[in-house]
């Protein structure tokens, strides 16, 4: 009996490395096809898998990672002129108030320029019927939408101080003009040379409250089409691409309603 054991102790102990060899071919299939399984395609990432929220810069370096490696740098090269725009808006009112009419020129071509590339990419990439690529111009469309909308607000700002600056003005001449009529000698001369500088600076203000007031026009306008493209783009997505376009459109709901409660 003592004999048997043995010999079987010995097969098994020189059947063991051919074991332990198997064993590990059978770990390594298994961890192979668990990697083939769970990787996504090259340059893609699986539509669940986009789970950021939408405008935040943890989203767009998700869309930017789903597309193909040739495009990623076309679409980052938009995204940072956007980044551009806004650090220009973000500066607010006293950027305006500084340089008046060229801050306004500077950021008009910008928006201009952002407009027509974000309507160039958006026909170009219609045709593929891509959904990344789609959403990434959606998501460039919606920023440039915020950043327009930040700069009716700073443009609008700066027309209600002019105003008021103007209305005050308009009081303190109204005010000097009655002392003038009723004043003589050095007094009178005193309140006229006091009129003649504010109604100088009262004409000024006016211009750039005129001219700030006019844009302010423009830019609602600008903002109401930068919103209509944006829902074009939205619904063309949710319409185009099944399941994918309406899960993304139902989680673009779900933070339009999130935004609006937290206001």
């Amino acid at each position: 009996m003592t004999t048997i054991l043995k010999e079987r102790f010995s097969d098994i102990l020189d059947k063991t490395p051919v074991l332990i060899f198997l064993l590990i071919v059978l770990v390594v299939i298994v961890l192979i096809v668990i990697q083939r399984i769970t990787r996504p395609k090259k340059g893609r990432i699986p539509a669940h898998r986009i789970e950021s929220d939408f405008g935040e810069k943890s989203y767009r370096n998700e869309i930017l990672k789903s597309l193909p490696e040739v495009d990623q740098l076309d679409f980052s090269n938009l995204y940072h002129k956007l980044d551009e725009l806004q650090s220009l808006v973000y500066q607010g009112k006293s950027q305006l108030e500084l340089q008046r009419s060229e801050a306004l020129d500077i950021i008009d071509r910008k928006i201009q320029d952002s407009q027509n590339q974000i309507k160039n990419k958006w026909n170009h990439q219609k045709k593929k019927l891509d959904f990344y690529h789609c959403i990434c111009v959606h998501y460039a469309s919606f920023t440039l939408a915020d950043s327009i909308k930040r700069e009716q607000e700073n443009i609008r700002g700066i027309f209600v101080q002019y105003k008021k600056e103007c209305d005050r003005l308009a009081e303190q001449i109204d005010y000097l003009s009655q002392q003038i009529d009723s004043s003589k000698g050095k007094k009178k001369y005193e309140y006229m040379q006091q009129h003649k500088a504010n109604c100088k600076k009262h004409q000024r203000l006016s211009k750039l409250k005129n001219v700030f007031a006019s844009k302010n026009t423009q830019y609602l306008q600008i903002v109401k089409d930068q919103n209509a493209y944006t829902r074009q783009y939205r619904k063309y997505i949710i319409k185009n691409f099944g399941e994918k376009g309406r899960v993304w459109g139902k989680r673009l709901e779900k933070r339009k309603a999130d935004l609006i409660q937290n206001v």
